[in-house]
């Protein structure tokens, strides 16, 4: 777990905000509860990233089917940034629908293959490809800027 808890808490603070480190914890506690479905093939991060990511539908999912009228544990706070350019930056992903949003972070920020990534969401490839560009192009639409990220 500390050898990845940095990477996963960063993953889900991009997609979940103020939930993340609940969605961290969850993760951590399938992914012990589920060792044996690891079978040794790919990276190990990678698994940990692909109940990550489940684990936040889940969780998005359960919030879409609160009653209304229920009561939210804790209103989404934003991530804490260390500079004005991580604050826009954060502002503009957190504008990409959720499947974007993992997409363009776990290929550009965290260096996952598109193979990887969409191993990891449960995407196929050319659907997660898809999703990169397009992510990609709202991002720079939205940051006002021409070059790569």
């Amino acid at each position: 777990m500390r050898r990845h808890e940095r990477v996963v808490r960063g993953f889900l603070m991009r997609l979940a905000s103020g939930d993340a480190d609940d969605l961290a914890q969850e993760t951590f506690l399938r992914a012990w509860s589920r060792a044996e479905t690891y079978g040794g093939g790919g990276r190990y991060r990678a698994w940990l990233l692909g109940i990550a990511w489940k684990t936040f539908l889940m969780n998005a999912r359960a919030r879409k089917r609160r009653p209304l009228g229920s009561a939210d544990p804790a209103p989404e706070r934003a991530a804490p940034v260390d500079t004005e350019q991580e604050a826009i930056v954060a502002d503009a992903l957190a504008r990409l629908r959720p499947e974007d949003r993992a997409a363009v972070l776990l290929c550009h920020l965290l260096g996952h293959s598109h193979h990887e990534a969409a191993e990891i969401l449960g995407f196929p490839l050319g659907s997660l490809k898809s999703r990169v560009a397009r992510g990609t192009a709202q991002l720079l639409a939205l940051l006002g800027n021409g070059d790569t990220p």
